[in-house]
């Protein structure tokens, strides 16, 4: 039985913690709590593993070089557990090391490629019943959700309860958050590549790219997490890895929008170099709309949401977390217009008596939804030191391309985060 509380070893920042037994213990479940006495020679944690290699077996060598001795041959499914430093002492910056040290069950001890483990998990790993208190059962019954049933209908392969179980990740807070990705590694790799693809293969391209971004460093840690999936999850890796993609159809089927990127990857230095909306029969271009695409990185894709006449539609693009503006386009035939959206000055910043002086951080124009073919609300969330702002504006558009701001409301909080 763990006490009261449990010290753990928080591996981003090389340093030790004091943690809940609770969730302490699902770490502990994982593979990830390294023992503070010092169970091994090193103080990364320990985590549980086994070979994932097309020739059915990996060496494990006396050192970390592909020439040292060969101390034994590890087979396909013969499990044992692993460390690996993945943080620079000197600069404290990430920095994976290619080479795992490796505990046989046997007590041989050696070297091997990090590339050739995957985690291992089993489903005495998966949640028990929740006890009071507890967090992510708590936000996911708010939504409808019993956590337990659906994690254990996920790795049974049913397909409401997957849609369920990954579309937590959209709503749980910091500490449910937390909670789930534990959870979240466990699913992962006991559901499987082939499972997995088969699975996302039917969900619509936004649900895919959610998934995708739900499935960070932290889920596939102590290993990069596109690396991870790439190795592991080829035929995942290829529906959330795209060079290209041509999606977002129009209501009415005519039109889509067709993105390229700098490459398949989802790094911030991944960018959208063409945008443009095209007739879905003929691929023929009626608008580039590449300049207005600031993409890149994770949330490179962006969004698109149609008027249910096809007429018009809002494009969000992001360039990191914190900042994303709307563009918005009306097709008349051939001619499709840039509609300039009046958001940029919200309503009633200037009577704001808080904000007069204060700097500006962090600024996000997202679209919430078409009311109405010609009346869309957007949300503007603006960041500054020690204050936040958000504002619901509804804009009305003509059919000559303006636009006019119809009402709006704000809403207001410090903001902890930048204080």
């Amino acid at each position: 039985m763990l006490k009261k509380s449990c010290i753990y070893f928080e591996p981003k920042k090389k340093r030790w913690r004091i943690m809940s037994d609770k969730f302490a213990l699902l770490l502990l479940l994982c593979g990830i709590v390294a023992a503070v006495t010092g169970a091994s020679a090193s103080d990364e944690p320990e985590f549980r593993g086994v070979i994932d290699d097309p020739d059915g077996y990996v060496n494990l060598r006396s050192r970390p070089s592909a020439t040292s001795a060969i101390i034994a041959k590890v087979q396909k499914g013969e499990r044992f557990t692993f460390q690996r430093r993945t943080l620079n002492e000197k600069t404290g910056k990430a920095e994976y090391d290619p080479w795992c040290r490796v505990k046989l069950a046997s007590g041989k001890r050696g070297w091997m490629d990090a590339q050739r483990i995957v985690l291992l998990f089993t489903k005495d790993d998966l949640p028990g019943k929740p006890e009071k208190g507890d967090e992510i059962d708590m936000q996911a019954r708010d939504q409808g959700i019993d956590y337990y049933e659906t994690t254990q209908g996920a790795v049974r392969g049913d397909v409401e309860a997957l849609q369920k179980f990954f579309r937590i990740s959209e709503f749980a807070d910091a500490e449910g958050g937390e909670e789930h990705e534990v959870y979240l590694r466990v699913v992962l790799n006991l559901i499987g590549d082939d499972a997995l693809a088969a699975f996302l293969r039917r969900q619509p391209f936004s649900f895919q790219i959610s998934v995708r971004n739900s499935i960070d460093d932290n889920v596939t840690w102590p290993f990069r997490s596109t690396g991870y999936l790439q190795r592991h999850f080829p035929k995942t890796a290829k529906i959330f890895f795209r060079r290209e993609l041509t999606d977002w159809a129009s209501p009415d089927g005519k039109y889509a929008v067709h993105k390229v990127f700098s490459d398949e990857y989802t790094d911030i230095d991944s960018t959208v170099t063409r945008a443009e909306l095209i007739e879905k029969a003929t691929g023929r271009v009626l608008k580039d709309f590449s300049k207005d695409d600031e993409g890149a990185g994770r949330d490179r894709e962006g969004r698109i949401l149609w008027t249910d006449d096809s007429q018009r539609f809002a494009a969000y693009s992001c360039a990191a977390q914190f900042s994303g503006h709307t563009t918005v386009y009306q097709i008349a035939g051939d001619q499709v217009q840039t509609v300039a959206l009046p958001v940029n000055d919200p309503p009633g910043r200037s009577a704001d008596a808080e904000l007069k002086g204060a700097k500006d951080i962090h600024t996000i124009i997202e679209p919430v939804r078409w009311s109405t073919p010609t009346t869309l609300e957007v949300g503007r969330e603006d960041w500054f030191y020690g204050k936040y702002r958000f504002y619901h504006i509804r804009v009305a558009i003509g059919a000559d391309g303006k636009a006019t701001v119809k009402d709006y409301s704000q809403e207001q909080s410090a903001s902890e985060a930048f204080n």
